[in-house]
């Protein structure tokens, strides 16, 4: 069973094939123009260097993360200053200098809303069938009416109860839907060893653009 402490333990033990180094290149090369100082939310954020980019292009971004290990690496490997406050069961987290802020908690205790965009690279995928449901409406709920979002998802045939979970492309329509576009898709193992390495034959990478996500 996929809990909190399924999590916090991944990050204890070093178990975080999930994180990249670097800055994304779906993010980079598929983030739109959106106007300054519009809102970000990165769910699940880890200590992703995407972080820092969204913020360097002019955007208030706030990355949520249960880890209190991730959030102290994030901080530490990037040298940032910061000050913190406790919120609820929640820390904040506001680094100096830039547009950014770490929530460190639970993210379905984060209640804020009137975000204007969002940045899922590996948030949903995070997250078993049994709780997907409820994620993409915690999700949507911090969102302004007509938001956008970034949404990077997989479907592979590997183990189907670990994490990453193959999420099809019927529920991403069904649950994020009015307005949406898949914008790539990559059979991972065509490209880079390492997945075939893993036993995976087929590891597909999808990424999507979502506007106006629907109130279901």
């Amino acid at each position: 069973m996929i809990t909190n402490d399924f999590w916090l333990d991944r990050w204890q033990t070093g178990r975080i094939g999930f994180h990249q180094e670097g800055v994304n290149p779906r993010l980079i090369e598929f983030w739109p123009q959106l106007p300054k100082n519009s809102r970000v939310l990165v769910p699940l954020c880890g200590k992703s260097h995407d972080l820092i980019w969204l913020a360097e292009q002019g955007y208030q971004v706030t990355g949520v993360e249960l880890s209190p290990l991730a959030v102290v690496q994030f901080l530490g490997d990037n040298d940032l200053s910061y000050e913190t406050e406790q919120q609820g069961e929640l820390k904040i987290h506001t680094i100096t200098g830039l547009p950014l802020r770490i929530i460190e908690g639970d993210y379905f205790h984060f209640q804020e809303q009137g975000f204007d965009a969002c940045y899922d690279r590996a948030a949903m995928i995070a997250m078993p069938e049994s709780k997907r449901d409820l994620y993409v409406g915690h999700t949507k709920a911090r969102l302004k009416a007509a938001p956008f979002v970034l949404l990077v998802a997989l479907q592979h045939d590997g183990t189907p109860d670990t994490p990453p979970f193959a999420v099809d492309d019927d529920f991403i329509l069904n649950h994020w839907g009015n307005n949406i576009k898949k914008i790539v898709s990559e059979n991972l193992v065509e490209t880079n060893l390492q997945y075939k390495e893993r036993g995976y034959e087929f590891f597909e990478e999808s990424v999507w653009h979502i506007t106006a996500p629907s109130a279901s």
